[in-house]
């Protein structure tokens, strides 16, 4: 994410952090992520066909830019269970998505049940208390984010569940806009 959106980031957690206190999970600013698809855990030996497939769902998707606007939350602003920041619908990023969600289920992995939705995380809420304070706070402070950026690569990454978070490792780096070797 670029910086000037990682810094509206920290601005809209701060005011929120105010009213939710309890069990409230909160990503880092700068782990704040576009999650594509998720593989869960899986074996190391399959690493490299997963970058094959990812390579190979790229293909002729040029890079594009992306409008990330609102704030929200799922399954809804009353009782939320996860606080996001919108993204608008691009037909580059959902043919990608699209691509990347077909070629990884030809090796064995799961294609998803829902519609894709893209958002960004900024907090995951536990109890019911801070899930009704949060979706409240959102909805009276109604803030404002609009910003576009550039989308030229995605990544595979490694995450690993630690006390202070979710720790991300890039296994790999895919650019848009190359061509078929």
């Amino acid at each position: 994410m670029p910086d000037g959106l990682i810094d509206v980031i920290k601005v809209l957690q701060a005011e929120l952090k105010q009213h939710g206190r309890h069990q409230v999970t909160w990503v880092k600013p700068e782990s704040i992520h576009l999650t594509l698809k998720f593989l869960g855990d899986i074996d190391p030996a399959r690493v490299d066909d997963i970058k094959a497939e990812l390579n190979a769902s790229a293909q002729g998707i040029e890079p594009f830019s992306l409008s990330v606007e609102g704030v929200g939350g799922f399954p809804n602003l009353k009782t939320p269970r996860v606080i996001w920041v919108g993204v608008n619908r691009n037909e580059a990023l959902y043919k990608l998505q699209k691509n990347i969600e077909e070629r990884l289920s030809k090796i064995g992995f799961e294609k998803e049940g829902k519609p894709f939705h893209p958002h960004l995380t900024l907090c995951r809420i536990r109890t019911i208390g801070d899930s009704k304070e949060l979706g409240k706070a959102v909805t009276e402070l109604n803030p404002e984010i609009n910003l576009d950026f550039k989308v030229n690569s995605f990544r595979l990454y490694k995450s690993v569940l630690s006390p202070k978070g979710a720790e991300y490792t890039i296994l790999h780096e895919i650019f848009l806009g190359n061509k078929a070797d």
